[in-house]
């Protein structure tokens, strides 16, 4: 009998989402009986911890990126060289765990460090088209973004190959990763998602899901509390701060908690008749399993987000508002003509069978 199959899995600590949309195909493995390790920092190391205290748990170097402008593009320009230096660090310490765990495969989510000679790597992304605006930076951005995936063997996107889908643009259209150095497989393999829709009664307007980075995060909260204490609607904020344990009512109407594990907040959603949050795409692969109408509002300045609402919001399929002019009361009203994901939207999730064939690899 062959020995169960060592994986290593790491999201990138941007937000949550990288982590959470590992979870499906952490649960999965561990029901394949692979012997599965994590990596990560942050607060998506705190995440992965919290949801699966009985798996080891590798603190990776923090990218660190800090937001002195609203603009991502200027904000990842003048950060680029520190973000090499993460790289490097975290593929030092790739290769000590890989050596002491013995490592059969390691599945990175956007995490350009995380891969060893010894070992068969995947990375998953949803963006191999970058979307900067200025035309040079974009090219630049898309050759240096596709030759650091060329180190894998595999690049598993996480959506549909054919229409509908997910992504647009940001994962369909012209594009290539193999050359006559680099073999990399590139395979969709439909939507990821922690959360399933399940039967619920009704017991408040809206669940706010707060997550990405600071101080964005911040402000968004102070702007939607603000607005709630004005209406008479029920609503639950959960903050996305694994770090915290906070629960508490910040008025009659507004209860607010810091986090919530998968279980949680699958209940949460099932009793609020709409969610507001940002427009990221782990987010928008959470709303096909919902079939709930939702209000997307993307982090400033972070041209994916911004695509995606504008993409959604065009089809009529999700309300979208900025930041800096987001109304509560209005969005709750506009929301109502927008269909969300309607059921069997998208076809049936393909990553199991991905899992599968990945684990037996020689």
């Amino acid at each position: 009998m062959n020995e169960p199959k060592k994986v290593l899995v790491a999201p990138l600590n941007w937000g949550l989402g990288h982590a959470t949309r590992c979870i499906p195909i952490i649960r999965f493995l561990q029901k394949q009986n692979a012997s599965v390790f994590l990596a990560s920092d942050g607060r998506a190391f705190h995440l992965l911890e919290k949801e699966f205290p009985e798996l080891p748990i590798f603190q990776l170097p923090a990218y660190d990126i800090t937001y002195r402008t609203s603009n991502m593009m200027w904000n990842m320009a003048w950060q680029f060289p520190k973000m090499m230096r993460a790289i490097t660090n975290e593929k030092k310490e790739i290769s000590k765990i890989v050596e002491k765990e013995n490592i059969d495969i390691i599945i990175s989510d956007n995490r350009f460090g995380v891969f060893s000679q010894k070992t068969y790597n995947v990375f998953m992304t949803h963006q191999i088209n970058l979307p900067i605006p200025i035309p040079l930076f974009r090219q630049i951005g898309n050759w240096l973004n596709r030759k650091m995936i060329q180190r894998f063997d595999e690049c598993w996107i996480p959506d549909f190959e054919e229409k509908p889908n997910l992504s647009g643009n940001l994962s369909h259209g012209k594009f290539k990763l193999n050359n006559a150095t680099a073999n990399t497989l590139t395979k969709y393999i439909g939507s990821l998602s922690r959360i399933e829709k399940i039967e619920s009664d009704i017991k408040r307007k809206a669940i706010i899901i707060l997550s990405g980075p600071e101080p964005q995060r911040t402000f968004l909260e102070k702007k939607i509390l603000e607005q709630a204490l004005e209406l008479s609607f029920q609503f639950l904020v959960v903050k996305g701060q694994t770090e915290k344990v906070e629960h508490l009512h910040f008025s009659k109407n507004i209860e607010v908690i810091s986090f919530l594990t998968s279980q949680k907040l699958n209940q949460a959603i099932a009793e609020s008749e709409i969610v507001i949050s940002r427009s990221g795409y782990t987010t928008l692969m959470d709303l096909v399993s919902l079939e709930k109408k939702a209000i997307l509002i993307p982090t400033p300045g972070q041209t994916e987000q911004e695509y995606l609402a504008r993409h959604f919001f065009e089809q009529k399929i999700f309300f979208t508002a900025t930041q800096k002019d987001f109304d509560l009361k209005n969005a709750l009203e506009k929301v109502e003509s927008f269909s969300g994901f309607e059921k069997s939207f998208f076809k049936k999730h393909t990553f199991e069978k991905n899992v599968i064939e990945l684990l037996e690899k020689k």
